[in-house]
């Protein structure tokens, strides 16, 4: 699960409606502009930028316990680079390639690619829209509506939203629902991508990521929508995507599509930051399971500080135990923050929270894996994995 930060977003959507529409800047939007692709003053050239992230972290689950250094506790630790290039008429091309890394020991999150995090090109108007190809977030609900911005680490939403369940041979996202469940990925390879202008505050994405596999049917590995809606203080957006499983184990042997459905509203005043959404993740296999996840969070900004919290909530239905009885399967998560803000650029950050595991439910939080039944690798229902971490960050 390390590198893993975004639950299918829309950052891009979100900061195109405001830069398109006059209003007061929000305090969502006070964050993004850090960001060369959403700093108004960056009009053309390459820029590089990131951030360095790093903190001290607690955890405990079943009696173990574990103090660690640990990096992206507020913003994932990245090197990126973005391009732009003023093409005359309207039209400008432009290009993203992100790396992400852990600032403890300057490992690569993905040690199979350079640019786990962005690596596109594209071509852009604020007449016709943007048009992207290549390794790119997705359109799923935008990563803001999670006041902790789905990291790998200090969120609840991610771990939860993403269904990481533990299971006797690691962790499978919504593994619990069946062995036809699965999830979109943070980061869609192969991804195109076509944002609309804005008219009267709403706009869509549209994505098409193919597989890239010879005869494999269906040829998309994933597709998706987003339709959202922004006034300058009220963000309101709706998604439908699906995503292909490949078979070819014992119990699948044809690709599998998972539906993923997901409302989100986010009001933002610039002095308070209030956020719900509802996601359903449904594979469309005879006899799997559905979860259906709910969150709620608010930001309280006053001068240099910010208090943040959330909680989410994991239900399932048609979930079955290991021996094909009907089980209850539910987690309740919940994370409290506090930030300090340095500068533009740096700040300190404090984080707690927890997971409650229901039933069967085995969901992990911030990589910490729970125990297992003696003498097996099958995981102990029932436990409370616990998080609280102390950082700063610095970004560029």
């Amino acid at each position: 699960m390390r590198g893993r930060s975004v639950l299918g977003a829309s950052v891009v959507a979100f900061a195109t409606l405001a830069s398109n529409e006059a209003h007061a800047i929000s305090y969502l939007q006070s964050k993004l502009v850090s960001l060369p692709e959403f700093n108004p003053g960056f009009t053309d050239g390459v820029s590089l930028y990131g951030s360095v992230d790093m903190g001290i972290n607690y955890q405990t689950v079943g009696g173990k316990s574990l103090v660690q250094t640990q990096s992206g506790g507020e913003w994932t630790s990245k090197l990126g680079f973005f391009g732009r290039e003023d093409l005359g008429g309207g039209w400008r091309a432009e290009f993203n390639l992100e790396n992400g890394f852990t600032a403890n020991n300057g490992a690569v999150q993905d040690p199979t690619s350079l640019f786990n995090r962005e690596s596109w090109v594209g071509i852009a108007s604020n007449t016709y829209g943007q048009l992207r190809f290549g390794k790119q977030i997705g359109t799923g609900l935008p990563l803001f509506t999670d006041v902790f911005g789905t990291l790998s680490t200090n969120s609840v939403f991610t771990w939860l939203g993403m269904g990481v369940v533990q299971t006797p041979r690691g962790y499978g996202f919504n593994a619990d629902l069946g062995p036809g469940a699965s999830q979109m990925p943070a980061r869609v390879d192969n991804a195109i991508t076509y944002l609309s202008p804005t008219f009267a505050g709403f706009s869509t994405q549209i994505m098409y990521a193919p597989s890239g596999v010879a005869g494999q049917s269906p040829v998309a590995a994933a597709q998706g929508a987003l339709l959202q809606w922004f006034n300058g203080t009220v963000y309101i957006a709706g998604s439908y995507n699906q995503v292909w499983a490949p078979g070819g184990t014992a119990t699948v042997t044809q690709n599998v599509r998972t539906d993923l459905y997901g409302v989100g509203v986010v009001y933002d005043s610039g002095s308070l930051v209030l956020s719900a959404s509802f996601n359903q993740n449904a594979p469309n296999l005879a006899g799997d399971g559905i979860a259906r996840i709910y969150s709620l969070g608010a930001i309280l900004p006053f001068g240099r500080n910010a208090v943040l919290a959330s909680v989410v909530y994991r239900d399932t239905s048609g979930v079955r135990d290991s021996n094909q009885n009907p089980a209850k399967d539910s987690a309740l998560g919940v994370m409290l923050g506090y930030d300090y803000t340095l500068s533009k650029r740096t700040g300190l950050y404090a984080r707690a929270g927890f997971i409650r595991n229901y039933g069967i439910s085995t969901i992990l939080l911030n990589n910490n894996f729970l125990p297992t039944q003696p003498g097996t690798t099958i995981p102990e229902t029932g436990k409370t994995p616990i998080t609280a971490s102390l950082g700063m960050y610095h970004n560029f």
